[in-house]
């Protein structure tokens, strides 16, 4: 099967350079500019007799994306909440340097374990990662070619889980807005194909 995962483009809150996770932003002026990129790149990848099955997360900068394809394709869209981004809780919508001033002893907790730490009203990056998981293990079992537009960091577990790799794995890889990446999966066996970044 072949995978393409997708980032929504800039945002308002990655403008602000603020944890942006259940809060639904919306694109900015380069976010929409960038997508013209996306699909434009998209469209050399894929030809007119593909037959994909398109994924979105449900909030608007990412559903904006997947419209867009959606026109290229043909295909229409489904809505899928386990590819929503991480719910940052008491995170959403502010800066590294707000909490840090604000909430000191909850980002301490935090930086000492990236991966189990429940932010208060969120998740944990394990907790994300296992409703994403279960998103894979039903992809695999479908064994179809997919489009998926996401976040950041779900397309970074996405990564991870295809590749069979570590969760303590996450922090290597990098994604930027509308960037692309192209995974073949076969025999339970993926590797990483392609990755495109626009910036």
């Amino acid at each position: 099967m072949r995978i393409i995962l997708i980032r929504h483009t800039e945002s308002i809150g990655n403008k602000q350079k603020v944890y942006a996770g259940k809060t639904d932003f919306d694109l900015t002026e380069a976010g929409l500019l960038q997508m013209k990129k996306v699909v434009s790149q998209l469209s050399k990848m894929i030809d007119s007799t593909s037959n994909y099955t398109l994924y979105s997360s449900p909030l608007r900068r990412c559903k904006a994306l997947s419209e867009e394809i959606e026109m290229l394709t043909g295909v229409s869209q489904k809505i899928d909440s386990r590819i929503h981004e991480t719910n940052f809780g008491l995170f959403e919508g502010k800066s590294y340097a707000e909490l840090l001033k604000e909430v000191p002893e909850i980002v301490e907790k935090w930086n000492k374990d990236l991966i189990n730490f429940q932010i208060p009203n969120g998740e944990s990056l394990k907790q994300c990662a296992d409703r994403v998981n279960e998103f894979v293990r039903e992809m695999i079992a479908l064994n179809e070619d997919i489009i998926v537009v996401t976040h950041g960091g779900i397309m970074k577990l996405l990564l991870l889980n295809f590749l069979h790799l570590d969760l303590s794995q996450f922090w290597k890889f990098y994604t930027s807005n509308g960037c692309i990446i192209e995974i073949e999966y076969n025999d339970d066996f993926g590797f990483l194909k392609n990755i495109i970044q626009l910036n």
